[in-house]
């Protein structure tokens, strides 16, 4: 029996790895596929040769106009330069050159002022050295005394900033204190004079002769008008210094008020037998209309197939690290592929148009974003756009437009399950389209009304794309058997003929079902899930219940038919509806994201009650229970809204036969804490990616909405206490109008 065992496990192991090789080689070659196809479009549509090679020089062939309205890149930027170079130079003022010129002015005269102090000590000291020396050696009658001797010689510069003469030094020693402060006052006048006219380096020698007709003009004499004269020579300096910032700005301001020169469609670049200029060459080479050689086409294609290849391996990358189901189901691969495959044909056949604006790119975001994954559709919608502005001849205001457009696209379309939601969706797309667009184009170009009228063709690509997309998910969803928010959406119509069935047989299961999927429905909300599969997973996870509804509890009205039957026979029974519930999900052609719910909400739990009551009947015989006998057959759910309804459908189940026993509700929380500890306990769990914070969070909201359902209920009163009431109140009213 062991043999047989590993031997069922090793070719189960064997089939596995086939299996998943067989996947990643489809994968693999829908890559491969994906990205020759890609190739291909961009080499037979933006490198396509035109005619005859020509160089600048040589005289064109024939009349050539443009094909398109482009900008003259050559003639706007010639323009631009000469807008930037009538700018002159601008200047900003320095506050701190008066401030430290003040300072230095201040340091020269302490300096005079030490050496002059220094010098006349030195000569005292001297003097009163002779004079003893004098008094040693001569008689009382013959002692003359020594005056001091101040020498204002060269000596005294060695310590001052500028050179001054021994007249100069004198004449200022003799000044009385007063006269010094205003000699001083007088210079600082003068040079702060200077600064108030502002000096650049070409004007500062007009100003130095400015101060020395002021300093003439002063009452000092002519040595000490000399000696201000060359201390304000010293100190002033250009206080406006050249504003590079400035400058720039002023440039960049002039530049930007010269309009793009356009060539518009159908004008003439040059007629037959004209040389071709430098100018001409470059307008005719961004038209594609001449052939600029096989070198630059051969550098041209390699350069965008290694653009497309980093492309190809980033989103392989992001796709299998981050969203790895993806390559775990041939069908969304396959359905990735073809709509990348559309929004290559769209770009293809729309290359040529003079606008970016009216392709309809946001076809592949808009569409991967229902069908397949909203993350999914943002990142690879930058690819993409890579990709398309590679198409449109590199033009990056092309990327701009794409990935802007394409990406919130992928977002607001999320809101069309609604039927109501369709126009105002479709609006807000074209609004969207219209803004970028405009917006982008008046960066460029600048205000004209031409814009205007293509931001709204912009925003009429946007809604015909939404259009496109909204009509055309039937056929995507028949083709690749997806299911989109708008089949679940249809689903959980209460018209719906399983539902009515649900209702009609099984009141009880319906009514347990409802519940199970407002609880679902809500917890998914919370921790960012599918809400709408979840909820519709929830309708219908106990569909297999109608194939026999007599053995369920809550169909049952006061007689319990497992009361009459051997525990394993009703836990078999029980088991049983899972496989109903496939049964009839097949046959009504369910999707197969319910079909995984119904097969995947009880896991491989344990039918605990039948699996006890079946021991306790064998207790005093040799026969074995075997606990795999009354186990669900799983598997455990493989996603979080399927491990969602597992829980709401545990909760709800316990916590309606917790109340009904006449427990408080405020006790439901213990309850639902040790059921969620069972579950993850079980192994239930282990393969849902949920985390203990989202199952903490689901937790949450099952309480808050059961809270709400098995609230304490004030008693109603009897018919008994309201006759009496009645009575009393009779008597009472009759007492009152015998006293009046």
């Amino acid at each position: 029996m062991a043999l047989k065992n590993g031997s069922d496990n090793f070719m189960k192991k064997i089939f596995e790895s086939i299996n998943r090789f067989s996947k990643r080689a489809i994968n693999t070659l829908i890559l491969i596929l994906a990205f020759l196809l890609t190739v291909f479009v961009i080499f037979v549509g933006a490198f396509t040769p035109y005619a005859s090679t020509i160089n600048i020089g040589d005289i064109a062939p024939k009349r050539y106009v443009a094909t398109r309205s482009i900008e003259n890149k050559i003639e706007t930027e010639r323009l631009r330069k000469l807008a930037e170079n009538s700018v002159g130079e601008l200047y900003k003022h320095n506050p701190d050159v008066a401030v430290g010129a003040e300072l230095e002015i201040d340091d020269i005269f302490k300096t005079i002022d030490e050496g002059i102090n220094s010098m006349k000590l030195y000569a005292q000291e001297e003097a009163a050295r002779q004079n003893t020396l004098n008094k040693i050696g001569a008689n009382l009658d013959d002692y003359q005394v020594v005056s001091p001797k101040y020498d204002y010689s060269l000596s005294l510069t060695f310590g001052a900033p500028l050179y001054f003469t021994s007249s100069q030094y004198e004449l200022y020693d003799k000044l009385s204190a007063n006269d010094k402060t205003e000699f001083i006052s007088d210079i600082k006048y003068a040079v702060n004079y200077a600064f108030e006219q502002g000096i650049t380096t070409d004007t500062r020698q007009n100003i130095i002769s400015q101060i020395k007709d002021m300093i003439n003009a002063l009452k000092w004499g002519e040595t000490l008008k000399s000696m201000a004269y060359s201390i304000c020579d010293s100190v002033i300096v250009p206080n406006l210094i050249i504003d590079n910032d400035a400058v720039i700005a002023a440039k960049a301001q002039k530049a930007s008020e010269i309009e793009p020169v356009i060539i518009v469609k159908d004008q003439k670049i040059i007629d037959s037998g004209e040389v071709i200029t430098a100018e001409t060459y470059a307008i005719l080479t961004e038209l594609k209309l001449i052939n600029t050689g096989y070198n630059e086409s051969v550098v041209h294609v390699l350069g965008s197939v290694i653009i497309i290849a980093l492309c190809f391996v980033s989103a392989f990358v992001y796709l299998y690290t981050l969203q790895k189901k993806i390559f775990e189901k041939n069908s969304s691969a396959v359905l990735l592929f073809f709509i990348y495959a559309l929004s290559l044909a769209i770009m293809f056949c729309t290359e040529r148009f003079e606008n970016f604006a009216l392709v309809p790119l946001g076809v592949f975001a808009m569409l991967t974003s229902v069908l397949i994954k909203p993350k999914i559709a943002v990142v690879l919608n930058s690819f993409v756009c890579v990709i398309g502005s590679i198409i449109f001849n590199g033009d990056i205001y092309c990327l701009i437009y794409f990935i802007i457009t394409g990406s919130l696209s992928a977002v607001l379309v999320q809101y069309t399950q609604k039927r109501t939601m369709v126009v105002i969706v479709a609006v807000s797309t074209g609004i969207l389209n219209a803004l970028t667009y405009f917006g982008i184009a008046t960066f460029v170009y600048g205000y004209s009304q031409q814009i205007v009228k293509d931001s709204l063709f912009a925003c009429a690509t946007g809604v015909v794309s939404l259009v496109m997309v909204i009509g055309s998910l039937p056929l995507w969803e028949g083709i690749f058997g997806m299911n989109t928010k708008f089949t679940l959406t249809e689903l959980a119509n209460p018209n719906n003929e399983l539902m009515r069935r649900l209702i009609i047989q099984t009141p009880g299961t319906y009514h347990h079902c409802l519940v199970v999927s407002n609880l679902a429905e809500t917890a998914a909300y919370e921790i960012y899930a599918n809400e709408t599969l979840a909820k519709v997973g929830g309708l219908f996870h106990d569909i297999g219940k109608l194939s026999s509804p007599q053995y369920f509890s809550e169909n049952q009205f006061g007689v319990n038919i497992h009361d009459k039957l051997d525990p394993y026979i009703s836990a078999q029974v029980i088991i049983k509806h899972v496989k109903d519930g496939i049964d009839i999900a097949n046959k009504e052609k369910l999707p197969n994201v319910l079909k995984d719910i119904i097969q995947q909400h009880h896991g491989t739990t344990l039918v605990k009650y039948f699996y006890v009551k079946s021991a306790k009947q064998k207790e005093n015989t040799d026969e074995v229970v075997h606990e795999k006998d009354y186990r669900y057959p799983g598997p455990i759910p493989q996603s979080k809204e399927a491990a969602i309804v597992m829980l709401a459908d545990t909760v709800e189940a316990a916590v309606r036969s917790y109340v009904s026993t006449g427990k408080d509700a405020n006790e439901i929380e213990a309850l639902v804490d040790a059921l969620f500890k069972d579950k993850l306990n079980d192994g239930q769990l282990n393969d849902c990616r949920l985390d203990l914070k989202e199952i903490e969070t689901i937790k949450k909201s099952f309480l808050k909405m059961l809270s709400g359902m098995y609230h304490h209920r004030v008693s109603y009163p009897k018919e008994e206490e309201i006759q009496a009431t009645r009575e009393k109140e009779a008597i009472l009213e009759k007492k009152e109008e015998k006293g009046q």
